[in-house]
């Protein structure tokens, strides 16, 4: 081998060793904790690398709860919280604490509408409420409120809802006069289920149906509707009156009276408005027609039904 041989090929020797020290020295752990690569598997001319495929896919979010439902939760647990606390803490003499702090929050009752009404007494309402010992909506019993509200005299239904922040709205509907009931010389305004709404003069709503007697409140609107089929009597009456609460005596505006017995009024009033002769002698006044007899019936003119009237009926 010639002298330019010989040099390359020095050449080519020392750069192979110099390639597997390099190898060497890649493959060998350092301090003896790194072990050595896995061997490298050869790829197809499409393979691609295996963490492209088999990489799991990052885990799914959970669903964020809106933020107004969460203040609207953590409000209610709030409020619940206070109201538990309230009657907890309220014979410690802390209830004043409690309060502010509630009220600082937003559960003070700071203002209260009153709208619907026009015959009960706004105090009263009030006093329903109890607001000397129920200041925040964390002690406010709705239901129970509610309740003592709908058993005022004159009120029908009661609906109570919180504005926010500090506002409490109160819609009560009113119950409807309906006749005029006299109990011992006393006159009162009734519905039409009996419910006494308020004491007035005997000169009071004088277009209203007038009732008299234990038990007539509540009898009214029945007797009411049974007459509603008779109009020559209804037009002309002018009080009925309940007898030891068992049977009814009508006083026509033409100082007439009829006796109804304490049953079958219907069928009564069905041969009283039938009778011609009887309806003309309604129609003339001053006479009084005594139904309680069975199949008869007794006419005394008013002079006598007067003197009558002055010594105990039987049956009444």
């Amino acid at each position: 081998m010639d002298r330019r041989g010989r040099e390359l090929f020095e050449v080519a020797e020392s750069g192979t060793k110099r390639q597997q020290a390099h190898d060497a020295i890649l493959h060998t752990p350092a301090h003896g904790h790194i072990a050595s690569d896995p061997p490298v598997t050869p790829k197809g001319p499409y393979q691609v690398e295996a963490g492209l495929e088999t990489s799991p896919a990052p885990p799914a979010l959970a669903p964020r709860k809106p933020k107004r439902a969460r203040l609207l939760l953590a409000a209610l647990c709030i409020g619940l919280a206070l109201g538990a606390a309230e009657e907890a803490i309220r014979h410690a003499d802390h209830a004043p604490k409690i309060e502010r702090l509630a009220r600082l929050m937003g559960f003070g009752i700071d203002q209260i509408t009153l709208i619907g009404h026009r015959y009960a007494y706004d105090r009263d309402v009030f006093d329903a409420l109890d607001l000397a010992n129920v200041r925040t909506f964390a002690a406010l019993d709705t239901a129970a409120v509610k309740a003592r509200i709908e058993r005022l005299s004159w009120i029908d239904t009661a609906e109570l809802t919180r504005v926010f922040p500090g506002r409490l709205d109160i819609r009560v509907t009113e119950r409807k006069p309906y006749a005029v009931w006299s109990r011992a010389d006393r006159f009162y305004l009734i519905d039409k289920t009996g419910r006494v709404l308020a004491a007035v003069s005997g000169e009071t709503l004088p277009d209203l149906p007038r009732f008299a007697g234990e038990g007539a409140a509540t009898g009214a609107a029945e007797l009411a509707q049974t007459l509603a089929r008779y109009p020559e009597v209804a037009s002309r009456l002018a009080e009925a009156e309940r007898i030891s609460d068992r049977r009814w005596r009508l006083k026509l505006a033409n100082r007439t009276t009829i006796e109804l017995p304490a049953d079958d009024e219907v069928a009564v009033l069905e041969d009283l408005t039938r009778d011609t002769a009887l309806m003309k002698r309604i129609a003339a006044g001053d006479t009084t027609l005594d139904f309680r007899g069975p199949g008869r019936v007794a006419i005394r003119s008013e002079p006598e039904a007067a003197a009558t009237a002055s010594a105990p009926m039987p049956g009444s």
